[in-house]
């Protein structure tokens, strides 16, 4: 009769600190946080921390875990719905801005690589580089559908990596503005600006003529 209860209250607890240590690590990064952090935030003792996680890494690893399940299923389907390119690449940038709204610690949690100190664990570090290629794998596939970039997966690449940069950069200026927001109009133009660098025909493009030729200049 006891044994769920007490169950229940491990998952709660251990919830609470993936909690805690999310906001933390999104907005301080992993080698600022500390377990005395996460314990006062959460308001867990140290030990409570200690024994779900073993570590401030497996804390790391296990935030991670999470956050990179629930972007990932909170990522639009890889192939985007729309009549040509320009409709589509609207319907990606569209879905793209929701899932980044909603889930606005995964980016930031995702720049951790780059916050990682030499002693980090091997654990940690393999699922930073997981959560990042996922999403490199997601958007590759998505771009690809936008602009029809089955035959030129360097192209693909290009603009998939291109996409991420600008979202990830956005997610290093919510540190100083929270209230910052992910900028579609910018992005749009730059993903047509890369397509027409590469020859990638664009139908429904005002000003477009040639479709072989790429993109012209808006009149």
């Amino acid at each position: 009769m006891t044994e769920a209860p007490a169950q229940d209250r491990g998952a709660r607890s251990r919830d609470a600190i993936l909690d805690t240590a999310g906001e933390l690590m999104a907005r301080y990064g992993y080698a600022a946080t500390s377990i005395s952090m996460i314990s006062a935030a959460c308001g867990l003792p140290t030990s409570s921390l200690y024994w779900h996680f073993g570590s401030k890494d497996g804390i790391y690893v296990a935030v991670l875990q999470r956050a990179r399940t629930e972007l990932l299923a909170a990522l639009p389907p890889t192939e985007v719905p729309g009549a040509d390119v320009t409709q589509r690449l609207d319907t990606f940038l569209a879905e793209v801005r929701d899932a980044f709204e909603r889930h606005p610690h995964g980016l930031r949690l995702l720049l951790g690589l780059g916050m990682l100190q030499q002693d980090a664990s091997a654990a940690a570090v393999a699922e930073v580089r997981q959560y990042r290629d996922a999403l490199v794998v997601w958007a590759r596939e998505s771009v690809s559908a936008v602009f029809g970039l089955r035959d030129r997966p360097e192209v693909a690449d290009e603009l998939a990596r291109f996409t991420l940069r600008t979202a990830s950069g956005t997610a290093v200026a919510r540190w100083f503005d929270p209230g910052i927001a992910l900028e579609t109009g910018p992005l749009r133009v730059a993903l047509l600006a890369l397509a027409a660098h590469h020859v990638v025909p664009v139908r429904g493009v005002p000003g477009e003529d040639a479709p072989s030729h790429g993109l012209t200049n808006r009149e």
